[in-house]
């Protein structure tokens, strides 16, 4: 087992606006999963409550890009703790391959959710207060059921993802005690 501290580490944290951005995004991305999940396998039939859960999913997966990005230029501007300086090699590269996936899946998933829904033939009416135009338009049914897909298999890396940040979070908060968890707490 590692040792219990590091002098000075476990008092290493991101800064506020990073934190508040990383709970906001979860729980964000928490509720595109129960709306995604409701549209997909709690089929609401077509009429006004599809229409406004596609609505609401959508304008969620804009702000969860939206605060993507933001938390990208926090993080460039603010930095973040290091890790402990007895981290495995391969916990350092898991880490870091894991949180770049995470970006990186967080910033396409919402682009492709929008085309999808666009190549369907529905724009989005944000929150019911901006009308954001279509990239793409309405397409033939092959290439809107393929954006369709791409983007259940962008939820299940998404998802994966999670799966194994929550794991490395549990790694050092059960396992190794190394007090990596305060750093986002």
């Amino acid at each position: 087992m590692a040792s219990r501290r590091t002098a000075g580490f476990g008092t290493q944290r991101y800064a506020l606006a990073m934190r508040a951005i990383h709970w906001l995004t979860a729980a964000l991305v928490l509720l595109l999963f129960v709306l995604g999940g409701w549209i997909v396998y709690f089929d609401p039939g077509d009429g006004p409550l599809k229409d406004e859960l596609y609505n609401l999913h959508q304008s969620i997966g804009i702000c969860v890009w939206l605060l993507v990005l933001l938390r990208i230029v926090v993080r460039l501007a603010t930095g973040a703790p290091r890790l402990p300086p007895d981290t495995p090699g391969i916990v350092r590269v898991l880490a870091t391959l894991n949180q770049a996936a995470l970006y990186l899946v967080l910033l396409v998933q919402p682009i492709v959710g929008l085309m999808d829904t666009n190549a369907w033939g529905f724009p989005l009416d944000w929150f019911g207060l901006v009308r954001v135009p279509s990239p793409i338009g309405k397409q033939a049914d092959a290439v809107a059921q393929s954006l369709s897909d791409l983007h259940w298999f962008g939820a299940l890396a998404l998802l994966l993802l999670l799966g194994s940040h929550i794991a490395g979070a549990l790694y050092h908060g059960l396992i190794r005690r190394d007090g990596v968890v305060r750093h986002m707490v």
